[in-house]
């Protein structure tokens, strides 16, 4: 497979979807700690995401309740405007010190003036739970009816189920791109060039 190297000239990124490994409130007994590694929320602010998005773009940012106001520092940190939040609705009662948590949180931020293709899609969405912090594919379909690429998925755990031209980064998957201070294992691949 042929990847993308920041040395490379590419198209910067239109769509940028992302579901960071939040540290906050993720170290109980069935907290993610125990599933992966998390990240505080500076070294996620730190992330050079601007740099990869389009003059005109759209952040779609996966938070729980918990890690809201923390994903909104994030957001305006990568250089986007919070526009709006649709809730995935788990069917599921999770855990919570106050309200039992059903749902997860995609806050939606723009850079620049992007163009919605579609402006009829529900802000909730309806699927089952997956495995711990695993997303439906259907949402990914929702953003591309929503919006034009390129796309790029961060802290990716396997590539999107589409057609569209999607790229990927994330320690458990093989990355598309590198981000500069934030390696993953695939950086560390010796990779033979296409002949």
């Amino acid at each position: 497979m042929d990847h993308t190297n920041t040395s490379i000239k590419r198209e910067p990124f239109a769509l940028i979807y992302a579901d960071p490994p939040w540290s906050i409130q993720q170290h109980g007994q069935r907290g993610a700690s125990r599933k992966y590694d998390l990240m505080t929320t500076e070294d996620i602010k730190r992330m050079p995401i601007a740099d990869l998005a389009a003059d005109d773009a759209v952040l779609a940012l996966w938070t729980t309740s918990a890690a809201l106001p923390d994903a909104l520092e994030v957001m305006r940190s990568w250089s986007f405007e919070y526009k709006s939040t649709a809730i995935w609705d788990k069917y599921y009662m999770g855990l919570g010190h106050y309200f039992r948590g059903s749902h997860e949180l995609l806050l939606l931020g723009v850079k620049g003036k992007p163009m919605v293709k579609f402006h009829g899609q529900l802000s909730v969405f309806r699927e089952p739970r997956l495995e711990h912090s695993r997303k439906p594919q259907e949402i990914v379909q929702k953003l591309e009816r929503m919006f034009d690429g390129p796309y790029l998925e961060l802290f990716a755990r396997e590539r999107p189920n589409s057609l569209a031209n999607w790229s990927v980064w994330g320690n458990e998957i093989d990355a598309d791109i590198t981000i500069p201070g934030y390696p993953v294992p695939s950086d560390f691949v010796q990779r033979n060039p296409r002949s």
